[in-house]
Parts: C-alpha cells; sequence; structure tokens
C-alpha cells in the first residue's frame, strides 16, 4: 500500500513541474540579460586570432578554393554545403558547427574524393592545422551570448549511488524507472532527461520503498510469542496422555516439538511439567538443539495433579532459524553445551511424517493408568523474544535518522512533542539529500507531515517514514538545479557567474562518483574553502575512494561503448564459451584497466599501449593466459602475447563485430570515433550493403571483399582509412579469442595508414596509434570528459577549452588525473553557463 494518496502524488507532480520550469525561467532570463549585456562590449582582437585569420587567408582559403569549391561552391552545391561563404572570419563565427564537421571530414581524408584533384599530404596537412588554428581562435574570441543551463534530474544510476550513500543501502530501485535516453554519448545529459507520467509514478514508488527500507517502527520487528500446548508436543516412545491433555512419559521416552526463531537473540523459554510422584524429589528436564546438544536445564517439583504443573524459565540465545527441539529427562552429570542427547538422531523422516499426520488428529485422554510407570510430565512449552536492546537489528540508517524519538503518552494514547522531535531527526538528512543548507522553515513543512500521521493513529515512527518519501520526492533532491544567484551576473559576464559552493560540490561529486556529496565535501562548501587547492584536494581523494569506480562502470563504459555489450548475441554454435558472465568480465576488464590508469594518474594513451590488463579465472582461459588464482581480478602481463590495450580487449572486439563474423568497418569505425574523435560522415543515400555488392567468388576473404567493396567510388573515401584500422585488429575473432587463420584463409592483419605509416597486428597498430595519434586521443579524451562533466554536448565554442585542457597537460603526457584536475579548473565547470 503506498503511503500517500493519489491526489497528493498528483499535488507533488504538478509543485515539481512548477519549481522546475520556474528555476529554468529564471535561469534563461538571466542569461538573456546576460547576452544583451555582453552584446555591447568591444573586445580588442587577440595576437593569436590574427595570425590565425592570417594563415586562413593565405594557406587554408586557398587550399579549400582549389580542392573543394568546384563541389561545394553554392547553396545547390553537394551535400547542401557552401563553402564559399567560410572565406572571412565573420562567416567563420557564425557558424562554428559547420566549419568543425569540414575540419573532422578532410582530417579523416573523406575529402577530397578519390576521383578529384587530391591534395598531398603536406597539403592535407596544412589544411588541417589551417581550418584547426581558425576555429580555436575564433571560439575563443567569440562574442557570442552563452546558452542556458539545463535543470537536470538525476539519471537512473544517480539515483541508485545516492539511495545508497544517503542511507547505507543498496536497494538500487531506479532498476525499475524506465531507460534514460542518451544525449552527446551519455545519459546524464540535461537536454534528453526528460520527465513522463510514468517516470513520477515510479518515482513515488521508490521513494516509499526506501523509506519503508531505511525507517523502521521496532513495534514491528519480527518477534517470537509461541505457547506449544499438549497438541503440539510429539512424544517419541512409550507414553499416556492424561485428563488435562498432559503428556504422561515412560523413563526412557522423550518430547520434541518444532518452532521457527525469527530473528538472533536471546529468548526466554519457560517449560512446564513436573515429575508424577508427589514424594519424589524434584526432577530435571532438558532441552536439547538441532544437533542433540544440550540448551538449558529446568528443574521441576511435583506436577500438582489434575491439570497442574511446575514451570521454570531460562533464558539463552537462539540463532534465526528451524528448531526441532527434544525435551527429556536429564541424568545427574548432564551439562550445558556439552552433553548430548543420547536418542538423538532417531527421529526419521518417517517417523516425523507420521507424528505429523496423527498429530491432525485431536488429542484423546488414555484413560487410567498406572502413574508410577511414567514418572515424568509435560505439559506445555513457551518462548517470548528477542529479549532486551534490539538497536543491533535496526538498519544504520534508522539509528543515523532518528535522533530523537517523541513521547508517547500511553494514558491518552498519543505522540508529544513531534514536530521538535521530528525536526531534529529530518534536518541533517535533509541537508545531504538536497545538497546543501535547508532553513527551518523548510524542515518544518516535512516534520508536519510526521505529526499529521500520529494525529491519524499512526506510529512515530511511520511518520518519518512519510516524511522522508516526501523528501525524496522533493525537486530539491530529484533535480539538479543550477541557475544563478540574482546577485551574480551583475556585470554581464558569463564568466562571473560562478556556481555557488553547494552546487559546485555536488557537481563534482556527480562527476567523479555518480552520487551525491558526502560530508567532507558539504563542509568545505558550508564554509566556502572548494577553491585552489582544497578542491583539488578533494578531487584526488574522491578519486582513490571505490565510489570512483563509477567513472569507470558510467563514463568509460559509455565512451568505449560497453553497455553495447548487454544484450549482445554472439553465434552460440560459433562460439560456444561466450555467455553472459563472460561478457561481464570483459566489460569489467576494461573498466578496471581504466581506473588503473586514472587513479595511478598514468597517461592517456597507456589506454591504448598497455602490456598489461585486469582478467579474472575465465577471462584468462578465454585469453589463454595466466591467473595466479589468489584474487578473483588480478593484473596480468601481456608482454608475450598479441594483445596491447583496449584494442585488444573482448570487449571491444565483441562490442564492434557481427553475431557470426568480425566487422573491419566496425571496428575501424569506432577506432575513428572513440579514439582518434574523427567520426566518419554518414554514408551517402543509395550506398548498398557490402553484402549487395558485387564479390569476388565463395571463397573470397573478407578482405578481398572489402577491396571490391572500395573499387565503388562512394564508397572509397571513407572505407579507405576506416577499413585498415579495422584489418589490424583481424587476428581476434567476432568474441576477442586470438587466431591465425579462419576457414577460408590466413589471416591478414597488416594495413597502411595516412602518410605510409604501416603496421602489422593489433600490437603494432596500438602502439603506433598510441604515439603518432597521442595528441588526437587525448583531445578525445578531454572532449568526452568535459561532455560528461558538465551533462551538455559540446560546442564548438568549447573547443578553446579543450585546447587550453590540452595545453596544460601536453607537457606530461596527458595524464588521466591530471585532465581530471585541468576540467574540474575549467569555466565551463565552475560557472553556471558557458563561457568564453
Amino acid at each position: 500500500m503506498h503511503f500517500l494518496s493519489m491526489p497528493f502524488r498528483a499535488i507533488m507532480f504538478l509543485l515539481s513541474i512548477a519549481l522546475c520550469f520556474a528555476g529554468n525561467r529564471t535561469a534563461v532570463a538571466q542569461q538573456e540579460a546576460t547576452a544583451e549585456k555582453a552584446s555591447g562590449q568591444h573586445e580588442d582582437v587577440s595576437a593569436d586570432l590574427l595570425a590565425s585569420v592570417e594563415l586562413w587567408q593565405n594557406t587554408g582559403w586557398p587550399l579549400v578554393e582549389r580542392l573543394c569549391v568546384d563541389c561545394h561552391g553554392s547553396e545547390d552545391g553537394d551535400a547542401g554545403l557552401n563553402l564559399n561563404v567560410y572565406k572571412d572570419i565573420q562567416s567563420i563565427d557564425a557558424d562554428l558547427g559547420s566549419v568543425e564537421r569540414v575540419l573532422e571530414i578532410v582530417r579523416f581524408g573523406a575529402m577530397p574524393p578519390d576521383d578529384a584533384d587530391l591534395p598531398s599530404d603536406e597539403e592535407r596537412k596544412a589544411l588541417v592545422e589551417s581550418l584547426e588554428q581558425i576555429l580555436y581562435s575564433v571560439a575563443c574570441n567569440s562574442r557570442r551570448a552563452p546558452s542556458n543551463a539545463t535543470t537536470r534530474r538525476l539519471n537512473r544510476s544517480e539515483y541508485n549511488n545516492t539511495i545508497r550513500d544517503l542511507f547505507h543501502i543498496d536497494l538500487r530501485p531506479a532498476n525499475a524507472f524506465p531507460s534514460d535516453e542518451v544525449g552527446g554519448g551519455f545519459d546524464n545529459n540535461g537536454d534528453v532527461l526528460t520527465l513522463s507520467p510514468l517516470l513520477m509514478e515510479k518515482y513515488f514508488e521508490a521513494a516509499e520503498e526506501v523509506a519503508s527500507h531505511v525507517i523502521i517502527d521496532p513495534a514491528t520487528l519480527p518477534k517470537l510469542d509461541a505457547d506449544l500446548a499438549s497438541d503440539r508436543l510429539y512424544v517419541r516412545g512409550e507414553s499416556k496422555t492424561g485428563s488435562f491433555n498432559g503428556r504422561f512419559l515412560a523413563p526412557d521416552a522423550y518430547v520434541w516439538t518444532e518452532v521457527d526463531v525469527p530473528v538472533d537473540g536471546e529468548y526466554s523459554v519457560r517449560l512446564y511439567g513436573g515429575v508424577t510422584d508427589e514424594k519424589a524429589e524434584p526432577g530435571e528436564f532438558g532441552i536439547f538443539d538441532n544437533d542433540g546438544i544440550l540448551l538449558a536445564k529446568y528443574k521441576l517439583k511435583y506436577y500438582g495433579g489434575s491439570g497442574g504443573s511446575q514451570s521454570e524459565e531460562k533464558r539463552f540465545r537462539l540463532k534465526k532459524g528451524s528448531y526441532r527441539f527434544q525435551i527429556a529427562p536429564l541424568t545427574e552429570d548432564a551439562e550445558v553445551g556439552k552433553t548430548k542427547f543420547k536418542q538423538h538422531g532417531d527421529l526419521t523422516k518417517e517417523v516425523i511424517d507420521k507424528q505429523h499426520a496423527d498429530s491432525k488428529k485431536a488429542l484423546q485422554p488414555s484413560g487410567k493408568f498406572d502413574i508410577e510407570k511414567y514418572p515424568h510430565m509435560v505439559r506445555r512449552l513457551s518462548l517470548d523474544g528477542p529479549r532486551g536492546s534490539r538497536k543491533d537489528e535496526l538498519p544504520k540508517s534508522h539509528l543515523e535518522i532518528v535522533r530523537k524519538t517523541a513521547s508517547y503518552d500511553g494514558g491518552k494514547k498519543q505522540w508529544k512533542n513531534v514536530v521538535e522531535s521530528a525536526s531534529e531527526c529530518l534536518k541533517p538528512l535533509m541537508r545531504r539529500a538536497f545538497r546543501g543548507p535547508v532553513t527551518d522553515d523548510e524542515v518544518k513543512q516535512f516534520a508536519s507531515l510526521v505529526e499529521i500521521a500520529t494525529k491519524r493513529d499512526e506510529s512515530y515512527y511511520r511518520g518519518l517514514q512519510i516524511a522522508v518519501t516526501g523528501i525524496l520526492m522533493s525537486p530539491r533532491f530529484l533535480f539538479r538545479v543550477e541557475t544563478p544567484a540574482e546577485t551574480e551576473n551583475a556585470e554581464g559576464k558569463a564568466a562571473d557567474s560562478k556556481l555557488t559552493q553547494h552546487q559546485l560540490a555536488t557537481r563534482l561529486s556527480y562527476f567523479l562518483w555518480s552520487s551525491t556529496p558526502d560530508e567532507a565535501l558539504l563542509k568545505d562548501a558550508d564554509e566556502g574553502k572548494l577553491k585552489g587547492k582544497v578542491i583539488e584536494d578533494h578531487v584526488r581523494r574522491m578519486l582513490k575512494d571505490d565510489r570512483a569506480d563509477a567513472l569507470g562502470s558510467e563514463f568509460a563504459a559509455q565512451w568505449l561503448g560497453l553497455r553495447n555489450l548487454n544484450g549482445h548475441e554472439a553465434d552460440e554454435k560459433l562460439f560456444p564459451k561466450y555467455n553472459d558472465s563472460l561478457a561481464n568480465a570483459m566489460s569489467e576488464e576494461t573498466e578496471r584497466l581504466f581506473m588503473h590508469l586514472v587513479r595511478e594518474n598514468r597517461p592517456a594513451h597507456e589506454l591504448l599501449t598497455a602490456d598489461y590488463t585486469f582478467l579474472n579465472p575465465q577471462l584468462a582461459g578465454f585469453y589463454n593466459t595466466q591467473h595466479s588464482g589468489k584474487q578473483q581480478f588480478e593484473r596480468v602481463s601481456l608482454k608475450s602475447t598479441p594483445r596491447r590495450g583496449v584494442l585488444s580487449h573482448a570487449s571491444v572486439l565483441t562490442l564492434t563485430s557481427n553475431p557470426n563474423r568480425t566487422s573491419p568497418v566496425q571496428r575501424g569505425k569506432w577506432i575513428l570515433e572513440n579514439i582518434l574523435g574523427t567520426p566518419p560522415p554518414d554514408p551517402p543515400a543509395g550506398v548498398p550493403e557490402l553484402e549487395e555488392t558485387q564479390t569476388a567468388d565463395a571463397n573470397a576473404s573478407f578482405r578481398e571483399q572489402l577491396e571490391i567493396h572500395r573499387a565503388d567510388p562512394s564508397c572509397a573515401a571513407c572505407h579507405r582509412v576506416m577499413d585498415q584500422l579495422g584489418f589490424g585488429l583481424e587476428q581476434f575473432d567476432a568474441v576477442g579469442q586470438f587466431r591465425e587463420s579462419t576457414t577460408k584463409s590466413k589471416i591478414d592483419a597488416s594495413g597502411e595508414l595516412p602518410g605510409g605509416r604501416r603496421f602489422s597486428g593489433a600490437a603494432d597498430l596500438a602502439e603506433m596509434l598510441g604515439n603518432s595519434e597521442k595528441d588526437a586521443f587525448a583531445r578525445t579524451t578531454i572532449r568526452r570528459l568535459l561532455t560528461f562533466s558538465l551533462g551538455r554536448e559540446l560546442s564548438p565554442a568549447d573547443r578553446c577549452v579543450i585546447e587550453l585542457i590540452a595545453k596544460n597537460t601536453a607537457k606530461d603526457e596527458y595524464r588521466f588525473t591530471d585532465l581530471i584536475l585541468e576540467v574540474v579548473r575549467s569555466s565551463p565547470f565552475q560557472n553556471h553557463l558557458r563561457s568564453n
């Protein structure tokens, strides 16, 4: 049953939407004001811009004019592209995005086509350099207004991680949410994180589920209150049933019964019975556990006749579980914890089943019998517990949240001082859940929910559950709102629109942990210390924390496409070793290598060239590599193998393959997009798939088929680079196993890149890319880090920031922690709006 009524849900839904749109309207209005003021400012054109313009006019534009404008010289030109307009700097400034795409295509080598006037390698290099410089300089000197900041909801991973870190409980309720959309390569992009009515309903269900787990009403804790009368006491051996259903036992007979103990703890166990001879000395009875070991001794006198009995209570600890207690008379030397019941083990399944069946019939007194032959009687067994404090049964979150309990008046059956007590409980939680300070009035609103619950005869603890549900439904929890304060932007400069300290703490924690800030971050934010060395120390501290593994599972996994392994279907007949367990290990290998490089501050290009990796026994066997077995995943050397870096990880090789064969095209495309940052252009309309083009013959290798495909001029421009990269990985099959040949031919894993750079095999290709394309890979890494950290797609205007980060880290080989630190120092990360 839901804690909250549907009308209340509807109100909460509308309120959250209204607050979010109000925040966005405020941000947009302030940004428009900033843009208006900025448009009237005059800035001197930098010397860098003048030099770039000169290079463009003397080198870049003449090459474009000679090589490109014949096909792209008017509005009706090929692909609708008119390059004539980019002769002057104003046109470039007005359309940085299109110019950047031209740069990517020229760098990629897709243009000019093979049947056109082709530039020499030196000319292509000069054109690329000219385009890069003009784009960088124009972006850094652009007067365009920053774009608006988007209010962003928590995505599924962020929601799960935040719940985990707030309450120390790994429920993962967001797994039931609809899948998040992806924008700019990541699912934390604010522009695509929409809010549907279905998701709003899921938020309510998740909030209620979490609240029911993090706060527990002690009165609802499982307990045992069992009173086992004669009909629940089964007798093994000769016995009689008295007029009042007492079980009279012959000397060798005993009683057994069954009890389910709900939790570990100390229990009060009272035995009712006695000896049957009024003149006899008190007799000792024992209760034995499942293993037949004596748990407790009871000394009982004459039972009293008729329906009477003696009783004694003992307390002893029991573990959670099902018990089959055996109750029997004891000898004098019996010792608790040591003596074993001599008849233990004779309760076979057949005996138990028969006695269970017999017990369905009502007990019938045995009539008159010689009581002297039955010296012991057992009438009842009662169990109560656990006894004493039960704090250890409450979740850690309950003990942290419930700092004060309202008093309860049993006579009037009402709770007192509810709002005051609840406020003391909720204020620290709200500060952490809302990722910043909260006012007393804000706290009182949620504490009042507790008071309302108690007035309708619900417990104080149930009221706190309802308040927690409300907190988790608040827009301040569900959304990361980064609107500027009204006093900011007073000078009309986007660079002056700094994030508040708590917004900065939140942005940093969701970048590195995909989760909420911890107490150390919030404390420094409270004191205004998050700047300079302090925030950099936090970055280093946070990267060492296990929560930083989210950089691998969220950032790296999406950047490198590892999530595409989910649901990948490899041909089970061709690749019988491939299964979900192996796929998970493949993904974890890549994530672990990435996180190792980050935590050890290794150069970025080592992701391509690493001669080691991290394998578990299953993946090590798949690679035919040794594994010590000392731990699940361990570092393994690849020096004597054909593998190097992520290009030869089974994860990448599998996700870039078809179910039944490799795909040099997909593998080459993956390298271009994710390593070199140069996505190939979309294929021209009407170009057939490889299977539809002419092939050599039935025995032709895949390389030979692709050569015929490239004979088509419309295909050659892209495939001449893309295919060569893919050929370097042909040593590995469609699930990443090494091979030297196929059923058709021996593997040829050689290739040649522009500039005459030849390679043979994956290791050679990885080393070549890691060294000759070190700068391009670093910029790809920076671009992806910046996109993920900001939660938005980058624009050409961000090129200035990317180049600055590259410049600051190039001297030390673009080390991963250094790149992350530079991202955190950057103007877009520190400010509300994009600044130039």
